[in-house]
This record gives structure tokens, C-alpha cells and sequence, in this order.
């Protein structure tokens, strides 16, 4: 077996961090050499790559561009799973960080969880190494942690984290489902449109030549098009992957004001919009409240879980009027945002003294509004969009078709 060296650096006691080498077949025995000897990885790399990534830092003509894969709703839904099942199962925590840490494939979430091992194991709580990832984990998952570390019930908290993100995460799989299929048909409609005016057309060209300025205006627009597109087609590509590539990512400001503003002023999805939103506030109030976090405290908390400005603006107001003693019903419909099923319900609750109750009623009313706006909006999608395809294959071919008409009517 080949023997190749490692470069190391670990933790071994509260504060204190180790750097050294080993010799190993491969990273996976490094590391269990290293646990053998009571060390806990933070890093472990082949001594020959480490000596390549300093030659390459200290030549200025070699350029690495590094993207870290971002850790998304789902990535966070598993690992909550997985660490639920292990605290159920009376693991303690810092074995089920360490279990989580190797059982991970994803390199940004294995550093995460190797950092919450480690400030944990310094002697901060739990909540308080999540809230080192403000990034990652919301102010909702961090309180509701802490809430189950006061109570002693870290295992039911996880369990109802879990519930929340599994239940957001249904809901954006039924939304990436149903517009599954208009995807497609729009890609496979612009990848027409795209081989039609780029490789089609241009050979047309010479045919069009002979009736010189008589060539039909929709012709003469698509022929035009279709030679800029042949000039500049790869920096349309060009143009196409960057916008598609800050969309994925979701981190650029002008994107986010673009998105969010189609999704509160477009009609079609400012309902959707304002009812999923809803869902969520309603949610994580119920969740914080039943945790035990006080009302001003879970209002507060749940405030980022909304997006749409009157709405924020109106939950603002409410912890005003709640911090000044006003009930929370009364704060709501005062702000003037909230809908009249909202306010009544959320009157009922504080009434009866079921408000945490009464609020998972609400989502759960909300959630069955969200799903009937996703199958209508679908519904009328794919419509749409086959007939704004259609009109636009259509004038393509009719661009073809007129001046083969005039030149067939020229040679009779």
C-alpha cells in the first residue's frame, strides 16, 4: 500500500489547536489515526497539495477562483433530521456533531459543523455556536434551540425545527414540481427559436438576395436579428449563464430587489406571495410561543420570516403597540396590514388561551391557499407561454415563408 504524508491541524484541548504531520494510505485513515490519538481534525490535506497551493499563492500568474457550494433549506432539513434521531436516540451532543461531521459531503456544511463542535466544546451553549452562521441558521432556529437547552427538551425543539423545515421545504418542492414542465417548454421553445436564428436563417440569406430591397419588413427585421445574433452570439451566452449564475446564487442585491419586487406588484403572484408569507409568520409564532419564548420576544423573532413592505412595516407597529401593553389582536388590525380572518383568529386564540393552537390553524389554512394559487398560476402558464411560443415560431416561419411565395410567384 502506497504511504503518503498529510499535513494536519487539530484541536485537542479547550483553546488549543495542534499542527503537525502524519503518514496515512488515504485521508480517511489519517483521520481515524489522529482520533486514535484523542485529536479532533479541524483540517487534514496531502503534504504535496499544500506545498503546490503555496507555489501557486506566491506566483502571481497563477489565479484560482474557489466557489463554495452554498448550504441550502434542504442541506439544513437533513442535518436537523439527523441530529433529532441522534439526541432521540440519548447521543450526546458532541457525538452526534462528530457522527454528523463524518457522515457529511458537503464541504461548507462540514466546516460549519466542525466549528459548532468545536465553540461548543469550548464551553458555549449550543444556540450560542449556531448563532456564529447568522447565514445559515435563522433567528427561529437558534431561539428554538435555546429554548429546548433552557427546558431541558433539546430533543422536542429539534423535532419541531425539523417539522417547520420539512413543511417549507414540501412547499418548495411543490412549487419546483408544477413549474417543472413550463421550464422545460420555455427552454425547449428558446433553444428553437435560438438554432432557427442562428443556423437556419443565415442560410437563407443567399436565396433572399435576389429580391433585394422587395424582401417583406418581417423579414428583413428577423435577417437583421439574425445577424447580430450571429456576431455577438457568444457574448449573449455569455450574458445568459452570468444572469443565470446570480440567480442561483441569490446573493446579489439588484436581483433580490428584482424578484422581490415582480412578487409584491405582479397580481398574479402578489396574492401567492402575501399568503405563503402569512404561512410562515403564523408558523414560527406558533413554534416560538409554544417553546415558551415570550410574545414581544417571538413576534421580534419572527419578523424576517416577512418580506413584503406592508406587511414588515404593519409587524413593526404590532411589536410597538405589544411592547407598550396592547394585546396582540388589537396591536394587528390597528397596523392595518394584517387580513380581517387573520386578526379575528388571532382574537380567538388570545380569548380561549389556545393562541399557539390557534395560529398552527392559521398556517395550516394559509398553506391550503398557497397550494390552490400554485395550480392556478400553472395552470395558466403553460397556456401562455405555448402561445407566446407559437406567435414567435410563427413569425420566424412566416419570415421564410412570404419571400419563398414572392420568389416562386417571380419565376412563374
Amino acid at each position: 500500500m502506497t504511504v503518503a504524508k498529510f499535513v494536519y491541524k487539530a484541536k485537542k484541548y479547550l483553546g488549543e489547536t495542534v499542527e503537525g504531520s502524519i503518514e496515512a494510505g488515504n485521508q480517511d485513515q489519517a483521520l481515524a489515526k489522529l482520533a486514535d490519538q484523542g485529536l479532533f481534525p479541524v483540517s487534514v490535506e496531502l503534504e504535496s497539495a499544500v506545498q503546490q497551493e503555496k507555489a501557486n499563492q506566491k506566483n502571481p500568474a497563477v489565479i484560482k477562483l474557489k466557489f463554495k457550494k452554498r448550504v441550502g433549506p434542504k442541506d439544513i432539513l437533513i442535518v436537523t433530521q439527523k441530529l433529532t434521531t441522534l439526541i432521540r436516540a440519548r447521543v450526546e451532543l458532541f457525538s452526534s456533531l462528530k457522527i454528523l461531521y463524518e457522515q457529511s459531503e458537503h464541504p461548507r456544511l462540514k466546516e460549519i459543523i466542525l466549528e459548532l463542535y468545536n465553540t461548543t466544546k469550548e464551553g458555549k451553549s449550543f444556540s450560542e455556536s449556531l448563532s456564529r452562521f447568522p447565514d445559515v441558521f435563522s433567528p427561529l432556529y437558534i431561539n428554538l434551540v435555546r429554548s429546548g437547552e433552557t427546558s431541558g427538551r433539546l430533543d422536542t425543539s429539534l423535532e419541531q425545527i425539523s417539522e417547520y423545515l420539512y413543511r417549507e421545504d414540501n412547499l418548495r418542492t411543490k412549487v419546483s414540481v408544477a413549474l417543472a414542465y413550463p421550464v422545460l417548454l420555455l427552454s425547449v421553445g428558446l433553444l428553437s427559436v435560438f438554432v432557427l436564428i442562428n443556423f437556419v436563417i443565415p442560410r437563407l440569406k443567399p436565396m433572399f438576395a435576389s429580391l433585394g430591397s422587395d424582401l417583406p419588413l418581417i423579414t428583413r427585421i428577423v435577417l437583421d436579428i439574425s445577424t447580430f445574433s450571429n456576431r455577438f452570439w457568444l457574448a449573449i451566452l455569455a450574458v445568459i449563464a452570468a444572469v443565470s449564475f446570480m440567480l442561483y446564487r441569490r446573493d446579489i442585491t439588484f436581483f433580490k430587489r428584482l424578484i422581490r419586487g415582480l412578487k409584491t406588484n405582479l397580481p398574479i403572484l402578489k396574492k401567492l406571495t402575501r399568503n405563503q408569507e402569512l404561512d410562515h409568520f403564523s408558523r414560527a409564532l406558533s413554534l416560538l410561543l409554544r417553546s415558551g419564548v415570550p410574545a414581544l420576544k417571538a413576534l421580534e423573532i419572527s419578523l424576517p420570516t416577512i418580506e413584503e413592505p406592508k406587511l414588515k412595516s404593519g409587524l413593526k407597529k404590532t411589536c410597538e403597540e405589544v411592547a407598550q401593553g396592547g394585546s396582540l389582536s388589537k396591536s394587528m388590525e390597528s397596523s392595518g396590514a394584517f387580513p380581517v380572518f387573520f386578526v379575528k383568529m388571532v382574537a380567538v386564540g388570545e380569548e380561549s388561551g389556545r393562541l399557539s393552537e390557534v395560529l398552527t390553524e392559521i398556517s395550516n389554512s394559509y398553506t391550503q391557499q398557497v397550494e390552490a394559487d400554485i395550480a392556478v398560476i400553472t395552470s395558466l402558464l403553460e397556456p401562455v407561454l405555448i402561445l407566446l411560443l407559437g406567435i414567435v415560431l410563427g413569425v420566424i416561419v412566416l419570415s421564410i415563408l412570404l419571400p419563398t411565395f414572392q420568389i416562386t410567384q417571380f419565376v412563374h
